[in-house]
This record gives C-alpha cells, sequence and structure tokens, in this order.
C-alpha cells in the first residue's frame, strides 16, 4: 500500500471517529455545563412546588367544581385589607381581559376572617368560602397565602402563583398560553 492511499485511509478513519463522537462529546458537554446556560421556561408565575391538590369538599365547593376551568384564588387574611381589595380587582380585570375565553376562567375568594359573603355579594362572578384553622390552608403557604394570587388547573391542583408585587399582565399572559390563546 502506497502512502497516499494510507494517508487517505487514515483521514477516512478519524472523520468516522469525529462523526462517531462528536454527538457523545457535545451531549457530556451540555450535561457537564447546564449550571451555566440559562435555560428558562415561558411562564411568568412562580412555580408552587410540589403541586398541591385543594379538597374542594373540604372548602364546601361542589364536587368538580375545578374540572373545566383555571381558578385564580385568593387567600385572604383577617380581614380584607388594601392587598386584598387590589387581588380581586387583579383577578376581576385578568378574567375580562381573557375576551371569548372568560367563561374558562373562574375566580375563588377564601376568607380567614370576614364573612366571604360580604365580599362577594355585589359580584355573581365572584365565589366565596369562609375557611377555617390550618387543614383549610394545605395547598396555600400559610401566613404567607395573602400575599399571592394562586392559579388552580383543571384537575384541582395549585400549580402557580403570582406575589400582589408583580405585573398582573403576568398572569394575564401565563392563562392565555394554558388557554391556547398565545401572547395577546
Amino acid at each position: 500500500m502506497n502512502r497516499a492511499a494510507l494517508k487517505s485511509n487514515r483521514r477516512t478513519l478519524l472523520l468516522l471517529l469525529l462523526v462517531f463522537l462528536a454527538p457523545a462529546v457535545g451531549s457530556w458537554l451540555l450535561y457537564a455545563n447546564v449550571g451555566h446556560l440559562h435555560l428558562s421556561t415561558t411562564n411568568k408565575g412562580e412555580f408552587v412546588q410540589p403541586p398541591r391538590l385543594l379538597d374542594g369538599a373540604g372548602l364546601g365547593l361542589p364536587q368538580d367544581y375545578f374540572a373545566h376551568h383555571l381558578t385564580l384564588v385568593y387567600v385572604s387574611g383577617a380581614q380584607c385589607s388594601a392587598d386584598c381589595g387590589r387581588a380581586l380587582e387583579v383577578m376581576r380585570g385578568t378574567r375580562l381581559a381573557l375576551g371569548e375565553q372568560t367563561a374558562q376562567v373562574q375566580r375563588l375568594y377564601l376568607s380567614q376572617g370576614i364573612l366571604a359573603a360580604d365580599i362577594t355579594q355585589s359580584d355573581p362572578t365572584l365565589t366565596g368560602r369562609d375557611i377555617h384553622g390550618a387543614a383549610a390552608l394545605t395547598g396555600f403557604d400559610g401566613a404567607d397565602a395573602p400575599k399571592y394570587i394562586y392559579l388552580v388547573d383543571q384537575h384541582g391542583y395549585v400549580v402557580l402563583r403570582y406575589a400582589l408585587t408583580q405585573d398582573p399582565k403576568f398572569i394575564l399572559q401565563d392563562l392565555r398560553h394554558l388557554l391556547g390563546a398565545g401572547e395577546g
């Protein structure tokens, strides 16, 4: 075998090795450096980890209350303070901003103090329930619950939360994404 043929065979062997080893080396490099990559999700809310199943019956809700709807939930403290009023207004405005998909989102107000009926009587699209004790708050963040608006999926799981200090448009963007309407 002459030198030219031997050199050509070596080049071919190196190219074959490169073709078969490049994906493995690339995968290893990606895996080893995944912490340095800035991969992010598209949701604007904070994931509730782990997602928590709400006991609708324990809250006095119909058995299928969460089925076929996304639900925005606010848990008030002992009083419906300015934060409470703002949260209820954000939930109402966000739901209305969905336009044709308004019916696919419902709102739930859970009161730890004052009667929920006092808050919900002037708004027929807001469901209110009085809750008492830690057992009723297991799906939420205990004493910190009044600092957030929660999103419950169609299966009754609390999956996202939004701080009251966040821009309300983030809730709308996530709802549109979940309902398949895209960014509007």
